[in-house]
């Protein structure tokens, strides 16, 4: 299986396609057609599977229930995927929180500030430790690793940020304040 995230869908392929003939219409209408009885039986047991042939259907109601796009199933040769739709934010605004409870970055450990602020806070914590990781800025920020890593790199391709050495024994050097 092979799982992509891009911007506005998450990609999950499946090789192989649907087993043994199953249609993509047999399949949510609840038919299934086990690869290996054996581990299906183990994952129901311990309560990974609620019912044979509900997942295609589960995840369309999941995802009407969490007001997300319709859900995209494709099959193809030796292949089958789903592409999951976010929620779009605003009419092509990347960065529209207005639809965003105000206090979700609190909840979820992500930043609430503005990307200015934000941007300050990683320049003052490499200011005061000029060979801070990506991952000691974000624990130090309360934010996933990524995303301070999308703000380095932002600040980096501004000519704030400039990196000597390698990842490891390298340092940064604050070229331009914000």
């Amino acid at each position: 299986m092979q799982v992509a995230i891009y911007d506005d869908r998450l990609e999950v392929t499946s090789p192989g396609g649907l087993y043994n003939g199953l249609t993509f219409e047999e399949a949510l209408q609840g038919h299934s057609k086990l690869r290996n009885r054996t581990i299906a039986n183990v994952f129901s047991q311990i309560g990974l599977i609620e019912a044979w042939g509900t997942g295609l259907r589960r995840i369309q109601n999941a995802a009407r229930e969490y007001g997300l796009p319709e859900v995209e199933f494709i099959e193809m040769p030796e292949t089958f995927r789903v592409n999951l739709f976010r929620k779009p934010l605003l009419a092509g605004t990347a960065h529209d929180t207005s639809d965003v409870s105000a206090n979700v970055g609190d909840n979820v450990g992500e930043v609430s500030e503005n990307d200015g602020d934000v941007k300050a806070k990683i320049i003052k914590l490499i200011t005061d430790n000029n060979k801070a990781s990506a991952a000691s800025i974000a624990k130090s920020m309360s934010v996933a690793q990524r995303t301070a890593e999308r703000y380095i790199r932002e600040l980096r391709e501004e000519g704030v940020l400039i990196r000597h050495g390698s990842a490891r024994g390298g340092y940064w050097e604050v070229k331009n304040k914000l």
